[in-house]
């Protein structure tokens, strides 16, 4: 039973009399009664503990006080109520190194997993068919005691938690209880300890010793980043329950040419100057197989900055279907000749060749400025030239002072 609330449960608030709490327990404990409906053991055993504490006063007055929390710590002198939590929340049942009941069992495989990254190139997960090895360190049992901890005949049976190798813990938010088992502390799930001059001494008594391995991972063709690839039982072994399992996860290093995006791929830093934007090129690459490939661009196909181009079909292969591919995307970057590249002559020749300019009137009003390149932060600026805002002045009035211009 998990995050319960007593007056809800029974259908009642805080004012409501001793008489109307029995009236609907008797209502709801006839209508939830397992003889008449069998499905309803839970809500029957949360009617039930519900009304075994509001019909107490001293259990009531404590309830309304502290909640829950209260009873289980033994507010004003209630005492250890432990073993009237226990009686809701029973549980039970031995382990051994094979074995540990459902849902405990699970968590201990949880707990026992090896997580381990694998960085991998690009040019691993685009071609594939390879495998790397990884290391890692993970327990086992001793061999020297064969996981026990020391002699099986001076194994005592483990008080804390009566050999069952689980305890009861509770926790509380507000009202509200949350019952659950957990490893005991004492026997670490084993049900048994051993005195501590009986104990292992190549493991210390534990069971458990740590031992390094290896492990190769294969890289399937278009592997995404951040794959987990599980390595059934290959990771820690717990004391109680099933060996973990080992998932190494896949991690895509950074390419200095290409960007990957799902199964696409990116040509980064493609940089052509205006007489190739304008009048076309060749561009020759290397593709993560090695293969020398050519893009080129007619005279007349317009190229424009940071426009995008594709290849179809280049990008990378697909995981479940390698004879696929993404698409290859390719990003443009023009560059700008420099400050007075050809003769006035030229330029007026290369005008007659280029779009017109649209017509422009002056107004009459108009008052021309200075145009400058703006410096770099800290270099030859001053206050007012260009600025942002710095720190405020005095009065509270923002001042501004030189600011580094951010540029594409």
């Amino acid at each position: 039973m998990e995050n319960v609330e007593l007056y809800e449960i029974l259908g009642v608030n805080k004012n409501s009399t001793d008489a109307e709490i029995k009236k609907n327990y008797r209502k709801l404990a006839k209508e939830f009664h397992p003889d008449k409906n069998p499905e309803a053991g839970d809500k029957f055993k949360e009617i039930s503990f519900a009304y075994e504490i509001l019909s107490d006063p001293d259990k009531r007055k404590i309830y309304d006080r502290y909640g829950l929390k209260g009873l289980q710590e033994g507010s004003d002198g209630f005492g250890d109520a432990s073993e009237f939590f226990s009686h809701w929340f029973p549980f039970s049942g031995g382990h051994s190194h094979s074995s540990g009941g459902g849902g405990g069992n699970s968590r201990a495989r949880a707990a026992a997993q090896v997580v381990k990254k694998l960085e991998v190139t690009l040019e691993e997960l685009f071609n594939g068919n390879v495998s790397k090895s990884i290391e890692y360190t993970r327990t086992s049992y001793c061999a020297a005691c064969d996981g026990e901890g020391g002699p099986k005949t001076n194994m005592e049976q483990c008080k804390a938690c009566n050999g069952t190798g689980r305890t009861a813990n509770y926790s509380f938010m507000g009202a509200f209880v949350n019952a659950f088992e957990s490893t005991c502390p004492s026997c670490y799930g084993r049900g048994t300890t051993i005195p501590e001059d009986c104990r292992c001494s190549t493991c210390s008594g534990s069971g458990l010793v740590e031992e390094e391995v290896k492990q190769e991972v294969p890289i399937e063709k278009g592997a995404p980043n951040m794959l987990k690839v599980l390595f059934a039982s290959a990771g820690n072994q717990p004391l109680v329950g099933e060996r973990g399992d080992l998932i190494v996860v896949l991690v895509q290093a950074e390419h200095p040419v290409f960007i990957r995006r799902q199964n696409d791929l990116f040509l980064r830093d493609i940089h052509i100057n205006v007489t190739q934007a304008l009048c076309g090129f060749v561009h020759c690459f290397q593709h993560l197989d090695g293969r020398s490939i050519y893009i080129t661009n007619k005279p007349g196909d317009v190229i424009k900055h940071a426009e995008l181009r594709v290849v179809t079909g280049e990008g990378m292969p697909l995981r479940n279907n390698p004879f696929e591919r993404g698409d290859l995307f390719v990003e443009f970057n023009i560059d700008f000749p420099d400050d007075n590249f050809a003769t006035i002559e030229q330029m007026q020749l290369l005008e007659t060749l280029l779009p017109p300019r649209p017509p422009f009137t002056m107004p009459e009003d108009a008052e021309e400025v200075v145009m400058m390149e703006v410096p770099p932060y800290g270099e030859g600026s001053h206050a007012g030239a260009h600025g942002g805002m710095d720190d405020d002045d005095e009065d509270g009035t923002p001042h501004f002072d030189s600011v580094q211009c951010q540029t594409g």
